[in-house]
């Protein structure tokens, strides 16, 4: 096993500050009053066996699975995206493969690797509004597949996979007797009636999620991920080795946030949804961006104009604007940047605005 290094988190921990930060991959912090915790919710231990059983329970209710068919982990996404990708190749013979969208956050892509397999990429294209090909799918299926890893909605374009889609390739996969993971977490963010998990498109699919994109509770990095029984029992066996139970304060303040998660959602999307239709009159007014306007999330991806490479729009923004975006290269797309809009309104509407006079200076 080889652990490469994570440019993207390398440059995301280590990037100077800036006044106006379009770079975060999530939305501003969630309040801790809104939890609702008293002195006596603190714990330093609690009834675990496989994860905090009402945790498990309220997830489960919430996605509309059995709390069977729900594995916990304390470091978010992230580290549920490591179970999700052990927990089906784990006994695979030499020479599995595992396809990986392009362009994708680049854990998923970097996951795979260090576990030793074999990674074929499919692309996803702006001028499809990286929609998923199925027929360029299908013709990477092959009797040595054992998983393929999609994002939904996409990181970093914000775009949605149908679960009619979704389903087609499950089946494509049960065909080689394969895995479908979905990174589901900005999901979360669409408004309105609340899309159904996509763990519901198969048998085979496994999905991973937490409460750090959509709800502003990065810190508490309670990830998740839903899947066949079969799989969460790997899982859990696997975090026997890795970390035998979760953190118990943790568990406690995500099971309260799962209980308040009504209200917490309400308060995002008073910033959120506004922010959508600020970035969509941005990108109808500056010509020179192309941008697939997502339906929601709170990232975008659009490709700059040629000749303008996203390092230099990038330095030229932090350092004369003070406005952070993050260059496209750490998404495999050297010609785009990737913009947040789940900050403050002003602060969007000032950081758009310096995107177009860094645009000026570069022309």
């Amino acid at each position: 096993m080889t652990f490469p290094e994570v440019s993207y988190l390398r440059w995301a921990k280590s990037h100077p500050p800036a006044r106006i930060n379009l770079a975060r991959s999530g939305v501003d912090a969630c309040p801790p009053s809104m939890l609702g915790l008293t002195s006596r919710d603190l714990v330093v231990t609690l009834p675990l066996h496989d994860g905090y059983m009402p945790l498990r329970r309220a997830i489960a209710r919430r996605y509309r699975v059995a709390a069977e068919q729900v594995f916990t982990v304390s470091g978010g996404t992230s580290f549920a995206n490591w179970f999700a990708c052990a927990a089906p190749l784990n006994g695979a013979p030499r020479g599995s493969e595992v396809i990986v969208e392009r362009p994708t956050y680049e854990p998923l892509l970097k996951i795979p690797q260090a576990l030793g397999y074999r990674v074929r990429r499919l692309n996803r294209r702006i001028d499809e509004d990286y929609g998923i090909d199925l027929k360029r799918f299908g013709r990477l299926v092959n009797r040595r597949t054992r998983l393929a890893i999609v994002s939904n909605l996409h990181n970093p374009s914000g775009a949605r996979i149908g679960l009619s889609t979704l389903r087609r390739m499950a089946a494509i996969l049960a065909n080689v007797g394969a895995v479908l993971l979905v990174d589901e977490v900005y999901l979360e963010c669409l408004w309105g009636r609340r899309p159904e998990s996509c763990v519901h498109a198969g048998s085979n699919v496994i999905t991973t999620n937490s409460l750090t994109k959509a709800y502003g509770l990065d810190g508490l990095r309670a990830g998740w991920m839903l899947g066949p029984r079969e799989m969460i029992r790997r899982a859990f066996l696997i975090q026997d080795l890795l970390a035998n139970n979760g953190v118990a304060p943790g568990e406690q303040m995500t099971l309260a946030a799962f209980k308040r998660l009504g209200a917490i959602r309400r308060r995002v999307h008073a910033t959120l949804d506004p922010n959508l239709d600020r970035l969509r009159r941005f990108f109808e007014r500056e010509s020179r961006l192309e941008a697939l306007v997502p339906e929601g999330g709170n990232v975008a991806f659009p490709r700059l104009p040629r000749g303008v490479g996203s390092d230099a729009l990038a330095e030229r923004l932090l350092t004369r604007y003070s406005t952070l975006v993050v260059p496209g290269r750490f998404f495999e797309s050297p010609r785009h940047i990737r913009i947040s809009y789940g900050c403050r309104p002003d602060l969007l509407e000032r950081g758009l605005a310096n995107i177009s006079r860094a645009l000026d200076d570069l022309s």
